[in-house]
């Protein structure tokens, strides 16, 4: 197919693989035709599978076979006119259609007739460049010959990489048992396929989502850009939900773009969604891109978790370093529960450490715990140091008299 793609237009022939699993409303078109047709792969389908083939593969020969497939189409004037517009909200497409049968059969529920909506990607997923994203039909009741009926059709994506990159595809096929052979070596099918159109989208927004992470020490927020595209001479507006979301530009021409970012200080640890809405200036169209913010807490921690004097009058009086450390860019601040602590510093940056000593004329006699709380600058996270004194004063503080008495 990727030969193919390069021999034939885009108005002249799309190609559209189903690695993944083929949609209901195509599955039915091989099905139906009976045998092993919709039972093994590869099979390709030209025209709503008016023509069939089982067992392709990359050989001369069967690249020879799909060209003929390709040009007998191409030789096939379109039975019907066709007339759609296209919307894509994140992983929903909508297909808005009118449909005009200009051929001598009445397109109805007798014939299974619809109208489909076909969605691929401009990727390589497995054997070829054009891989399929979602489909979707809306029946069609009753359409004589020379009459006019609009349709809408709504496709849920899957797997979509690039949303710049989607495909849009308007097919009009009903069933007509049976087909005339067409002198190919190929099997037919039981469904004619009236025409199909690509259809550009009018206003365009991408990505369809944001995904930013942040990290409690982070200084410079991350951003991601949002494009818009259509119809020059359109404007376009914008919108978000939730106020820790930030935007670049609220209104613009098409084309055009903004940039999003987040306000830090309004964030809550965890995961946090926001919905950002986009309309063009004529009230139209609307696409929406929604936004998932991480605040992750960044790394923290302080070593020692806990010290140990021990001491008495006239001894030299102990001191420890406390180091806090982690991710750059942070702060800490350390507070004491005790005021017979004493700290050289109660504030600093990440990486500097600060001393911790005691006050001898404050402690009691004997053993005695502090904790100090070292918290990062932003107050996302603390980490406790256990100060543990044993301040042997009775020794040296207290004495007990005998008397003695000397008999000669």
């Amino acid at each position: 197919m990727d030969q193919l793609s390069t021999e034939f237009t885009e108005d002249e022939a799309a190609f559209v693989e189903w690695h993944s699993g083929m949609p209901s409303n195509r599955v039915y078109l091989l099905t139906e035709a009976g045998g092993e047709h919709g039972q093994y792969v590869p099979e390709a389908m030209v025209d709503s599978g008016r023509l069939l083939e089982i067992g392709a593969g990359s050989t001369a020969a069967v690249t020879e076979i799909y060209r003929g497939m390709i040009n007998n189409s191409q030789s096939r004037a379109p039975q019907a006119d066709i007339v759609a517009s296209v919307v894509r909200s994140g992983n929903t497409v909508t297909f808005n259609t009118t449909v005009t049968n200009n051929s001598l059969v009445t397109l109805s529920t007798a014939n299974n007739a619809a109208v489909h909506g076909i969605v691929y990607e401009d990727y390589r997923a497995s054997k070829s460049n054009f891989a399929g994203r979602g489909s979707a039909r809306t029946v069609i009741t009753s359409l004589a010959p020379g009459a006019t009926a609009d349709f809408t059709i709504t496709v849920n994506l899957t797997g979509v990489v690039n949303p710049d990159n989607l495909n849009y595809i308007v097919v009009v096929d009903y069933r007509a048992l049976p087909i005339p052979s067409v002198g190919l070596n190929v099997d037919a099918g039981i469904y004619e396929q009236l025409n199909a159109i690509r259809v550009d989208l009018p206003f365009a927004v991408s990505p369809g989502s944001i995904d930013l992470t942040v990290k409690t020490a982070d200084e410079t927020m991350p951003t991601a850009q949002v494009d818009i595209g259509g119809i020059a001479g359109q404007t376009w507006t914008a919108s978000v939900d939730q106020d820790f979301v930030l935007l670049s530009q609220t209104s613009g021409n098409v084309p055009g773009s903004f940039d999003v970012t987040v306000d830090k200080s309004k964030l809550t640890v965890g995961v946090q969604g926001a919905l950002i809405t986009v309309n063009d200036g004529a009230g139209l169209y609307e696409s929406t891109v929604p936004v998932t913010v991480t605040f992750a807490l960044s790394k923290f921690e302080v070593i020692p978790g806990s010290l140990t004097f021990n001491f008495g009058p006239g001894d030299p009086t102990p001191s420890a370093a406390v180091l806090p450390r982690g991710d750059a860019g942070q702060t800490w601040i350390a507070t004491p529960d005790k005021d017979w602590v004493i700290l050289s510093a109660t504030t600093g940056n990440i990486g500097k450490s600060f001393m911790v000593t005691v006050n001898p004329a404050k402690l009691s006699p004997g053993y005695q715990e502090a904790i100090i709380t070292v918290s990062d600058g932003g107050g996302y996270q603390s980490k406790q140091v256990k100060v543990k004194v044993t301040y042997n004063a009775a020794a040296a503080e207290y004495f007990l008299f005998l008397p003695i008495t000397v008999k000669p």
